[in-house]
């Protein structure tokens, strides 16, 4: 940190404040200090939330490895103070290729999953519809999702339940039968929120009795409610822990033959 510090100056926003436009030039990362940032992604006239940021966090640095305009809105929802580094400072840091390299692949992997929650929430598909395994698959739609769960999990044996966990060194911990995720400070995950289940030749979601509950493709699901399940469909499927403002989202895609 102390590093970092010496490298940018400290910058400070009131709720409310755009921190950068979507479609604006990029020219520097933010490190969060303290408070929280919105990320938007606006298509149209409409704006779908992608994910909360907090202390600890970078912002903007897919656009600035990518040498591209901000392909995100930043908000911040409460004051917030942040380390601004310049665009040329933050490049020169990454001196070893392979932190280069691991960096080029999760601001590739984080501009898919833009993309892929678009297609979602516009019921839509894709041009190129890939599926990454011949198995149902999990992974993360969100950043703060993603930022955890690297790569994604094959589901391989069922129920496959998913939850929140304790973790010391920060990893998650996936086995055929199960996903935890290690989300400290985020509620919206509980330590057994939902699973995965094989029922009358089809994949379900079933809420486990999550304060929050579960969405499904926008239907949200309660176990203490009329609806505590719902039917996955083949391709690509959201499915939020939490409300509709939850920055839990996974994806869990179902290739043809699990349809």
């Amino acid at each position: 940190m102390t590093n970092a510090m010496n490298m940018g100056e400290q910058v400070k926003f009131n709720a409310g404040d755009t921190i950068y436009e979507q479609e604006s030039a990029s020219n520097g990362v933010y490190m969060i200090l303290d408070g929280q940032v919105e990320i938007w992604r606006h298509e149209g006239t409409g704006r779908h939330h992608i994910a909360s940021l907090g202390g600890g966090e970078l912002l903007g640095e897919v656009s600035v490895i990518e040498r591209k305009d901000h392909s995100v809105t930043a908000k911040a929802s409460r004051e917030t103070t942040a380390l601004f580094i310049s665009a040329d400072a933050f490049r020169k840091s990454f001196a070893d290729p392979l932190v280069r390299h691991v960096v080029h692949t999760l601001a590739t992997r984080l501009r898919s999953s833009y993309a892929i929650k678009e297609a979602i929430e516009g019921n839509t598909e894709l041009k190129a519809h890939h599926f990454k395994s011949k198995q149902p698959t999990i992974e993360g739609l969100s950043r703060v999702v993603a930022d955890k769960l690297l790569t994604f999990v094959e589901i391989l044996e069922f129920p496959f339940s998913v939850g929140n966990i304790a973790s010391k060194d920060g990893h998650c911990v996936a086995i055929p039968n199960s996903l935890r995720v290690p989300l400290k400070g985020v509620p919206e995950l509980a330590d057994n929120h939902f699973e995965i289940v094989r029922r009358d030749g089809a994949l379900w979601v079933r809420d486990l009795g999550a304060v929050q509950g579960t969405l499904v493709n926008g239907e949200k699901l309660s176990r203490y409610a009329m609806n505590a399940t719902a039917k996955l469909r083949t391709g690509r499927n959201e499915v939020v822990a939490g409300g509709p403002d939850s920055p839990v989202r996974f994806l869990v895609s179902i290739p043809p033959q699990d349809g």
